[in-house]
């Protein structure tokens, strides 16, 4: 159960079904700006077909425009003219996985990760991607290697604390979504992620403030505003509650990219 599907506010619990969402992938650049670079890569290609680089740079491209299945052709025309290109199996594990072949995602990262032992930002995708499968076990364990090798790794932070508050550990989960905020005060999900906790456990007025951070931070997000909604109804100003849920009403759904069920 999403938030926006809930009944009236009667109960936390009737919230542990609300989804936490995990960190977006990457900022997506805008279309008419990585066509042109599309183009500009592409002729450089015709060129020089043989430079495994080019097509990491086009695929990266493709991603970044969502357009997985380039993405993943560019990578592996990239790994067939120099199976040493790590960054193509990076990018083919992260394209692979948003089209729903998570293992062989998994794969191609644990293909980085071999190679690239010291990279937080590969072990924080990985991570991600067993959290897709619902393996928790591996997932925590990626994510603590994250931050063993990046303390100050937000996305990681932000991660792990959904597992956290998936397992109820709210005081953990507390801690991960503060350290996430305090790292980057700009990320949005993390001040929602927080909102909820702090709800969970009966934190009203904190969550009240946390999630009106979240709402500076991008007003019309539907979800933030449904848990305002929620919010408000248990601080007992139920007629604010309304107001907002209708508000709520009329906004888009919300686009993140990733995310995960806390059930």
């Amino acid at each position: 159960m999403s938030l926006k599907d809930a009944p009236p506010f009667s109960g936390r619990r009737l919230l542990l079904g609300t989804t936490l969402m995990c960190s977006l992938l990457l900022p997506l650049p805008a279309n008419a700006q990585a066509e042109i670079s599309v183009e500009s890569i592409t002729k450089q290609i015709n060129s020089n077909a043989d430079n495994a680089q080019l097509y990491i740079k086009r695929g990266d491209l493709y991603f970044g425009k969502r357009e997985f299945f380039d993405a993943v052709e560019d990578y592996t025309i990239a790994i067939e003219l120099d199976p040493g290109a790590d960054q193509a199996y990076f990018g083919r594990g992260m394209a692979l996985a948003r089209q729903g072949m998570i293992r062989e995602g998994i794969a191609d990262l644990t293909v980085y990760l071999d190679r690239n032992p010291d990279s937080s930002l590969a072990y924080t995708k990985r991570g991600v991607r067993y959290m897709w499968l619902q393996d928790y076990a591996n997932a925590e364990k990626d994510l603590d290697k994250a931050l063993e090798l990046n303390p100050e790794n937000a996305e990681a932070h932000d991660d792990i604390g959904i597992i956290y508050a998936k397992k109820r550990d709210y005081e953990k989960a507390i801690e991960h979504f503060t350290d996430t905020i305090r790292i980057e005060p700009g990320y949005q999900k993390g001040y929602h992620n927080l909102a909820m906790s702090l709800f969970l456990t009966g934190q009203d007025e904190q969550a009240l403030g946390r999630v009106n951070q979240a709402l500076t931070l991008n007003p019309n997000h539907k979800e933030a505003t449904l848990l305002k909604s929620h919010i408000l109804a248990a601080l007992g100003r139920q007629e604010e509650a309304d107001a907002v849920k209708e508000e709520a009403e009329f906004l888009p759904e919300t686009n993140w990219t990733e995310s995960v069920p806390l059930e």
